[in-house]
């Protein structure tokens, strides 16, 4: 069995190499005079302090006032504003209302309704007689209804021809465009046909055209005999109103008839 080492026989016998964790025979002088210094220090620290305790005085004197009144009208009267102006206001106590046994009563019964039972109503059925029995097709019978034949709609005859029509832009509303317009005889090709026309005209009080002027351009192809179909144009008349600006659009549509409509 080995023998049991020590543990300062390992330290004696440990190489040089090991570094010693706790220094052998250190002297306690040096611990004892640092209790001291700090022992010393504290005590003439804690003897300068001067701790003084003062007696609060109070900063009102603690008293109160009462005043006994009678139950009259002066007394109810001073209770009121007591406490009406008082820290503590008044307000309304419902149990304090005289009128809430009267009331209560009748809101126990609202609280304590209950409607009636609903009742639904029995209807007699009716007779199995009076239920129409289906007839059933025979072989052979044809059982979908005949087929009418629609009467074409005759289209009008007549070789179909652009005349012109106007639409407002300012100063006249669509219901204010007369209906019948003048014949336009010129023929209408399709320069003029694609062309964005607008007119500021200048009606007189009965309507007709005093001044023509064509916004898009006086140069443009048809912009003379459009002038001059408009000036044959009668609107509305005012009467009111002896001299009067508008502003309208003119377009082209087919039609096989003789004379346009504006609208």
């Amino acid at each position: 069995m080995a023998k049991k080492v020590r543990m300062k026989q390992k330290r004696l016998a440990a190489p040089e190499w090991v570094f010693s964790w706790r220094a052998r025979h250190q002297s306690q002088l040096p611990k004892v005079l640092a209790v001291l210094i700090t022992s010393a220090m504290f005590a003439g620290f804690f003897s300068l302090v001067r701790i003084q305790m003062a007696v609060p005085e109070p900063w009102a004197t603690q008293k109160a006032a009462v005043i006994q009144v009678l139950d009259d009208a002066d007394g109810r009267s001073l209770s009121l504003l007591a406490r009406e102006g008082g820290p503590f206001p008044s307000r309304f106590e419902p149990s304090e209302w005289e009128r809430i046994a009267v009331t209560k009563y009748p809101i126990a019964q609202v609280g304590r309704w209950q409607p009636e039972p609903y009742v639904p109503m029995l209807r007699e059925l009716p007779d199995e007689n009076a239920l129409r029995r289906t007839r059933l097709a025979r072989p052979g019978e044809s059982v979908l209804p005949d087929r009418r034949k629609s009467t074409p709609v005759a289209r009008p005859m007549g070789k179909p021809t652009l005349v012109p029509t106007l639409y407002p832009l300012s100063g006249i509303a669509v219901d204010a465009l007369p209906r019948d317009l003048p014949a336009f005889d010129h023929p209408v090709d399709a320069a003029m046909a694609a062309e964005p026309w607008r007119f500021l005209l200048r009606l007189n009080a009965a309507g007709g055209v005093i001044e023509s002027v064509s916004l898009s351009g006086g140069e443009a192809a048809g912009a003379a005999v459009l002038d001059g179909w408009l000036r044959r144009v009668t609107f509305p008349p005012e009467p009111t109103t002896p001299d009067r600006w508008i502003a309208v659009g003119l377009g082209f549509s087919n039609q096989t008839a003789d004379g346009t409509d504006a609208r």
